[in-house]
């Protein structure tokens, strides 16, 4: 190997390395948040009411392991998820009504997602949790609503 090849092959581990750590440091703080409420195409969603029409589970996640608080719940349709961040799972059943209160976009590293904050009318999950629902994993409907197979929508 010369001293050309050498460098570069230097040059690409420590660009790897360097990713790496980013990566993984990432994934440990706070990511920046815009809210969406009044900005189009979210605007036209926020206040509607849906009934949900297919199996909805509820998932109570920590965003601090160490505390083992609940931070968020977050609704995910069909298989959900799992792993040390997820502290309870609570079927929904069909026929619940949902109201989206708020659009937010959480910017990641390498991805930004969309959520709604939202309430349920009548629901047994714990009080005082903010409750969101990803457009994504299947919630994600056309024109920022939700997904039709998942939730109705209702007349206003």
């Amino acid at each position: 190997m010369n001293l050309k090849e050498s460098c570069v092959k230097r040059y690409f581990i420590g660009r790897l390395v360097c990713l790496i750590w980013i990566a993984a440091s990432s994934a440990c703080v706070e990511h920046a948040q815009d809210e969406l409420t009044f900005t189009s195409p979210y605007a036209n969603i926020i206040g509607a009411k849906y009934r949900t029409v297919a199996e909805v589970n509820a998932y109570g996640i920590y965003k601090n392991m160490d505390r083992k608080e609940v931070s968020i719940i977050t609704l995910i349709p069909g298989v959900g998820i799992a792993g040390p961040e997820v502290a309870f799972e609570k079927r929904i059943a069909k026929g619940k009504i949902i109201r989206i209160l708020s659009a937010w976009r959480e910017r990641k590293l390498l991805s930004s997602d969309v959520y709604y904050l939202v309430e349920f009318q009548d629901a047994d999950l714990p009080r005082g949790i903010p409750i969101q629902i990803e457009l994504s994993r299947g919630n994600e409907g056309v024109d920022a609503g939700l997904s039709p197979r998942v939730y109705e929508k209702l007349a206003k």
